[in-house]
């Protein structure tokens, strides 16, 4: 059970990731994990 916070004295709702920060966050994550295994191949083979 999430606690309620109080911001200014009035009860807040708890954060929720958006469907655009999702995104941010995959596009974050996938492009460098993409230059560093494109470079690894590149290295190796």
């Amino acid at each position: 059970m999430k606690k309620t916070k109080q911001i200014m004295g009035q009860a807040a709702a708890a954060p929720r990731m958006t469907k655009a920060a999702a995104l941010l966050v995959a596009i974050g994550l996938s492009v460098p994990v993409f230059l560093l295994l494109t470079l690894l191949e590149a290295v190796v083979f």
